[in-house]
């Protein structure tokens, strides 16, 4: 679950929610800064569905008691949070192992100098997968390149989906997410001198992206719901989630400051 706090409420987005609109932004990256097109349906795939895991675990939310607010995926208890990875990627190479590949890649990215057994023993296995996937569909140091552009793409509109779904809209540049602040932290090829994407709110409806990465300005949206802590305090969050109506965070991704 991607979960912020305002004064009243949660704002709670399901993690599944926000995988397909990282799906959506994949789907409309501009064809000339797309390495191995014959690979994009796979690419889009893995994108679209890498949070798949979640599915189960965003049905019913937890409730934090040391926090005092819903579990998010940052503070998910690990071990729990391990399985659900696992089965999400093996659900995804059930359909496409390329995807798959992928999945994987951006899972074992979350755990780097991470000491806890139960994570080594993950990014181990993990690590079994991508090799036999790789000798399986003969990844050359060639194949290699476009895979990890690839990754970055997956793991680009993964982050632009977090700036869309885990902060207010229309927030200010200083106030925002301190992750996004300079920038997206992918090296795509097509940029030069270190340069990143970065994105900015331009009011609480469109986002400007600079340089633009897209085919074309597109409009997305995300469901997420809006749960008071008031409801919460009554019922418990899970009959409080259920009983919130789902709302609509539409926003268009623009080139213009206009």
């Amino acid at each position: 679950m991607i979960v912020y706090e305002r004064e009243d409420d949660f704002v709670m987005t399901k993690q599944h929610d926000h995988a397909l609109l990282s799906g959506e932004i994949a789907a409309d990256w501009d064809s000339k800064w797309f390495l191995a097109p014959s690979e994009r349906k796979s690419v889009e795939y893995g994108i679209k569905q890498h949070d798949r895991g979640w599915i189960g675990l965003d049905d019913i939310p937890f409730w934090n008691d040391k926090h005092h607010a819903p579990y998010s995926f940052m503070d998910f208890p690990l071990l729990p949070k391990l399985t659900f990875y696992k089965k999400g990627i093996d659900e995804v190479q059930e359909e496409d192992v390329y995807a798959a590949l992928l999945c994987s890649m951006h899972y074992i990215s979350f755990f780097n100098g991470v000491k806890n057994k139960h994570a080594i023993e993950f990014v181990k296995e993990e690590k079994k997968r991508q090799s036999w996937i790789k000798s399986n569909l003969q990844i050359n140091s060639l194949k290699e390149d476009f895979l990890t552009f690839h990754f970055q793409l997956l793991q680009f509109c993964d982050d632009l989906s977090l700036y869309i779904c885990f902060q207010e809209p229309g927030v200010g540049k200083k106030d925002e997410l301190t992750w996004y602040k300079d920038g997206f932290p992918q090296s795509f090829f097509f940029l030069k001198n270190n340069e990143r994407i970065k994105a900015t709110w331009l009011n609480e409806s469109k986002i400007r992206l600079d340089p633009f990465p897209l085919q074309q300005e597109i409009t997305v949206s995300v469901p997420l719901r809006v749960v008071p802590k008031e409801k919460i305090k009554e019922m418990g969050i899970a009959a409080a989630f259920s009983q919130t109506p789902i709302q609509t965070r539409t926003v268009l991704l623009s080139a213009s400051e206009q």
